[in-house]
């Protein structure tokens, strides 16, 4: 296959044992296919058109799903594809995405026509995931030094990179005109670099590591690379993970959980205060998402975290769901299992982890999970009947 080709699929649609939502699997059980990251935009604004990552060409490339038809058309082609980071255009005309570590790209939806951006100096590599600002003029991303760098295929050395202390730099890159600026630099493990929506001279980035290991996770910095400041302390035993701007750019929200404890606590913090404010406290999710202005929030049950050195200090219950969480009220409700597994596969710390979030219409949960064989996309109907808990 390449790219212009054309998939039928065959949705099969269930109901979730412990809750009656509608569930619907979108991709075929035995072809590995997975969503992008929770925070990069998949859906058309409309609902109508999805992006996914999917192998059924031998290579992980990108593929946009026309929901109704269930017919996708294949956008990117061959191997290299950096199926979790890539994302669409606010209007919809375009797929950006890295290739190989090295590539900056854009394809045109209409023609698939591609264009290279940005190419990454020879002495350095592309890292993870790298987010555009509201209006996708620009967007930030973490390279780090050629010399330091270990393909990060399993958890075992993603402990290991940690204590190497890799020279890692965040910079912004024109998307139009492919120049980039180094913001900061540091011979720290730096990732998850995101633009504060609607507000570009505010980035945020985290020190990137075992969770119980690193110094302060979640910083911000102005775009000119000014006033670098950290989010919050960490208490003592206090890890703080997958942190997101909501939508609307009014608040920055994370995980905390402390050493010892199953629960976890939901936290907001305002970047105009600097006020840490704890939200509610919720199961033992891993990922959480809300929708445009944070009324309502997702996460995915996990288990023992496995991105922490002391992992019998912070072992905790396997939770198989996903929840909803109502900030207003406090409470929260089952959606629908997800029944993941977690595992590492094909050399992928992140391929079978559900990464949820809402539909534009806040309707329904989009995730990825390995329940029936390989991974495969899920949608999930917020159930009629909801049974409102509190931890």
């Amino acid at each position: 296959m390449a790219k212009g080709m054309r998939v039928k699929l065959n949705y099969a649609i269930s109901r979730d044992p412990d809750t009656g939502a509608e569930v619907t699997r979108l991709t075929p059980p035995e072809v590995t296919c997975h969503r992008n990251y929770f925070y990069q935009k998949c859906f058309f604004n409309d609902g109508s058109h999805l992006l996914f990552a999917g192998e059924f060409d031998g290579h992980w490339n990108y593929y946009l799903l026309d929901i109704a038809k269930a017919e996708a058309v294949q956008l990117t082609e061959g191997a290299g594809d950096n199926t979790f980071g890539g994302f669409l255009s606010p209007d919809d005309s375009a797929l950006y995405y890295v290739k190989n570590d090295r590539t900056l790209r854009e394809v045109n939806l209409q023609t698939l026509a591609e264009r290279e951006i940005y190419r990454v100096p020879d002495e350095w590599v592309g890292y993870g995931t790298w987010v555009a600002n509201s209006d996708c003029s620009k967007l930030v991303g973490i390279e780090i030094a050629a010399s330091d760098w270990t393909p990060l295929n399993d958890w075992k050395l993603f402990h290991d990179f940690f204590h190497k202390g890799p020279h890692c730099r965040l910079l912004r890159v024109d998307l139009q005109s492919g120049e980039s600026s180094v913001i900061h630099e540091e011979k720290n493990w730096l990732g998850h670099p995101i633009y504060r929506p609607f507000d570009d001279n505010t980035v945020a980035f985290c020190h990137e590591g075992p969770h119980d290991l690193v110094d302060a996770r979640m910083w911000l910095v102005n775009e000119d690379g000014s006033h670098v400041r950290k989010v919050k302390d960490h208490a003592e035993g206090e890890s703080c993970t997958h942190e997101f701007w909501v939508p609307n750019g009014s608040a920055l929200v994370y995980v905390s959980y402390l050493k010892g404890k199953q629960g976890r606590m939901i936290y907001s913090f305002n970047p105009d205060t600097g006020v840490n404010d704890a939200v509610m406290p919720m199961p033992a999710c891993s990922h959480l998402m809300s929708n445009f202005d944070g009324t309502l929030l997702v996460g995915d049950g996990s288990g023992t975290p496995v991105d922490v050195k002391d992992t019998s200090g912070y072992t905790i219950d396997n939770d198989p769901y996903l929840y909803v969480f109502d900030v207003a009220k406090k409470a929260y409700f089952r959606v629908a299992r997800h029944d993941t597994s977690w595992a590492t596969v094909a050399n992928s710390r992140q391929v079978t982890h559900p990464h949820p979030s809402f539909t534009p219409d806040d309707s329904a949960i989009l995730f990825s999970s390995d329940k029936d064989g390989k991974p495969a996309l899920y949608i999930a109907k917020l159930p009629e009947q909801r049974v409102m808990l509190q931890a």
